[in-house]
């Protein structure tokens, strides 16, 4: 039986139109599958909300995250459409050897300057991050803020999705290490979460996979 895919399980379809650059991305979720197909409701775009009407032979890049947490990507086409308890799509698939698994360790981090506020007792400031994952984040050090090895945090992250929405990630999480400047870089202060709710880690992941993607789209132009 095909492991870490459940039914219920968010689907990304990514599909390249011709003469552009950018990725039609596609949101939908697997209603049932066996060992070669997977069955879908009818995706939704990311970016518009549209539902999204593909002929059979159709091929898409799909990826889902797994039950450990690992994002993984595979090569699939339209088969037909079936009526179940609902209308649904069906690919192929591949079968779980065949994939190709993008995180090589629990979280993967991925450089970015996102915003976020930072609440420490009474003090509330404005900061970046150097570098994000499902884990923890890498932060800019203010020189008017000194953090410390073991402070607890309150954060608030502004993620922006390749989709064009923002999502306002809440995390608690605990000063692990503090990086000195060096050079021209500033202080960086290391944090690790220790409460933050699933779906909010989730799209974390997500925004990291979708940025290796994204870097190795442009590696193959």
């Amino acid at each position: 039986m095909v492991k870490n895919i459940k039914i219920g399980t968010p689907l990304t379809l990514e599909i390249q139109k011709p003469h552009e650059k950018e990725m039609d991305r596609y949101k939908c979720k697997i209603v049932d599958f066996d060992e070669e197909k997977l069955y879908i409701d009818y995706p939704l775009h990311t970016r518009t909300g549209k539902t999204g009407f593909f002929l059979d032979g159709s091929q898409f890049q799909a990826s889902f995250v797994g039950e450990d947490s690992s994002v993984y990507w595979f090569k699939t086409e339209v088969v037909t459409r079936k009526k179940l308890n609902i209308p649904v799509i069906v690919l192929t698939f591949p079968g779980m050897e065949e994939l190709t698994r993008i995180q090589r360790r629990k979280y993967v981090r991925v450089d970015a300057s996102i915003d976020v506020a930072v609440q420490t007792g009474e003090a509330l400031f404005s900061t970046l991050t150097q570098d994000v994952s499902g884990g923890g984040v890498m932060l800019i050090q203010r020189k008017t803020q000194k953090l410390a090895e073991g402070h607890k945090l309150n954060l608030t992250l502004v993620l922006p999705m390749n989709s064009g929405d923002y999502h306002y990630i809440e995390a608690t999480g605990t000063v692990i290490r503090v990086i000195a400047a060096e050079g021209n870089q500033p202080d960086r202060v290391s944090v690790e979460f220790v409460d933050i709710q699933e779906k909010d880690r989730q799209l974390i992941i997500r925004y990291c996979f979708d940025q290796q993607m994204q870097k190795r789209m442009k590696a193959l132009r």
